[in-house]
């Protein structure tokens, strides 16, 4: 299960990621510019590059670029570990559970008269409390994942808000540039 929880947490970040570069492209609208004076295709083609240069420059977007992408931020997952009695019960399976219960109820029976019968109830309960401990991880393990998602799609929904204001400032530059040039722009 150890080995498996990297890999789930890496597809869904992939997943988030995937389906944030799919939204964010919508962002991006097209300008268009319509020749108003009659140029021809060439003088067409160097307007528009120099006015998408002079863009570049007064916003200091590249809309050629593709959108940011959260990157993810690595927390560790709860603590996993120890042995019954040390507060960290449940990592070792049912087995070690009940043998860490088991030495220590033979050590409780051992001064109250009866060793067997204190080792046997510690492996019962070293048992059971390890088991409820295992539940207790695998939901916090689960909280945890869903807290790693939540804060991957915040940092997400920030960049591509960022990215739309950035697009909508370097359209609005190259239309500025183009509608100086005699361009009709959308």
């Amino acid at each position: 299960m150890t080995a498996r929880r990297p890999m789930r947490l890496a597809l869904g970040f992939a997943v988030a990621a995937l389906t944030a570069t799919l939204h964010t492209q919508s962002f991006a609208q097209a300008v268009y510019a319509y020749p108003m004076a009659g140029q021809p295709p060439e003088q067409q083609a160097r307007d528009d590059g120099e006015c998408r240069m002079w863009a570049q420059q007064m916003t200091g977007v590249n809309p050629n670029q593709p959108p940011p992408q959260a990157q993810g931020s690595y927390a560790p997952p709860p603590q996993q570990g120890g042995f019954f009695g040390s507060g960290q019960t449940g990592a070792g399976g049912v087995v070690r559970d009940a043998a860490g219960g088991a030495a220590l109820g033979a050590l409780g029976g051992a001064i109250a008269g009866d060793a067997g019968k204190g080792a046997a109830i510690g492996a019962a309960a070293g048992a059971l409390f390890g088991g409820v401990k295992r539940s207790s991880r695998q939901q916090q393990e689960a909280q945890w994942q869903a807290q790693q998602q939540a804060q991957m799609q915040q940092q997400q929904q920030a960049l591509n808000q960022q990215y739309q204001q950035s697009m909508a400032a370097f359209n609005q530059a190259y239309g500025a540039c183009m509608r100086g040039r005699k361009y009709q722009v959308n």
